[in-house]
């Protein structure tokens, strides 16, 4: 099994030094440890860490947590905050970033290891709460994370899913639900059968078509006109039954 990759931040002296041995003690590859978070970004679009330790202090106009709030904008990795503060207000800005743990200083290495290794796992499970159906007709459901919860949706709600970014839509019925996955990594999970990609930005449920106007090469689903893109075109065609 290859090493947990780590970047951090640490402003201080001290604890970057500490920050080190830990994680030559804990066998983790250590990418670096980062002083101006302006560093940051670039560096994780460069390198791809399994996960982040973050200070919350960090000597700049930018906190560690304004800087994972931009982070998770862009990149889904898993968030550690290690920090001396302990105060409930500094707690509560943290916990809206969804990190995976808040440690506050000075720290034991098994707390710090558990808390990264808790991490990965969960990050990993949630990877994979869009559960894969395409060999299993009897799952006709996925789950979504919503918040803090995992919530069912039912495939036949689906009417499409929408690419944004780095990020997708699935939009049911009646809620829409943001996932950090790309649309190759949702399609390659949904059933062949009831789902088909019809634009590099969107996959639509077959069964949602209200209408499908061809000269305009777009089609409408709950009022939502999609379009449909010139390499798609004919592969729908193929997947629906026409009259006259």
């Amino acid at each position: 099994m290859s090493k947990i990759r780590i970047l951090a931040t640490e402003d201080d002296p001290i604890h970057e030094e500490k920050l080190r041995m830990v994680m030559d003690s804990l066998k983790y590859e250590l990418i670096d440890v980062i002083v101006d978070p302006h560093q940051v970004i670039p560096i994780i679009r460069a390198t791809n860490p399994d996960v982040l330790l973050m200070d919350i202090a960090l000597n700049s106009d930018i906190s560690g947590i304004d800087l994972v709030n931009k982070i998770n904008e862009l990149y889904d990795i898993p968030t550690v905050f290690i920090t001396s503060f302990r105060d409930s207000e500094t707690f509560n800005q943290a916990k809206e970033t969804q990190p995976a743990a808040y440690i506050t200083k000075p720290y034991k290495a098994e707390e710090l290891e558990r808390s990264i290794e808790l991490a990965v796992f969960s990050k990993q499970k949630e990877r994979k709460s869009i559960v894969s159906t395409k060999n299993d007709n009897s799952t006709m459901h996925l789950f979504v994370k919503d918040g803090i919860s995992l919530t069912k949706v039912l495939l036949s709600a689906i009417g499409y899913i929408e690419a944004y970014d780095k990020y997708c839509y699935i939009h049911t019925q009646h809620k829409k639900y943001m996932v950090k996955e790309r649309l190759k990594n949702i399609a390659d999970q949904l059933p062949d059968q009831l789902f088909l990609q019809v634009h590099r930005s969107f996959i639509i449920n077959l069964e949602a078509i209200d209408d499908i106007q061809l000269a305009q090469s777009n089609l409408s689903i709950g009022g939502k006109k999609i379009g449909i893109g010139k390499t798609y075109k004919q592969s729908l065609l193929s997947r629906i039954s026409t009259l006259g």
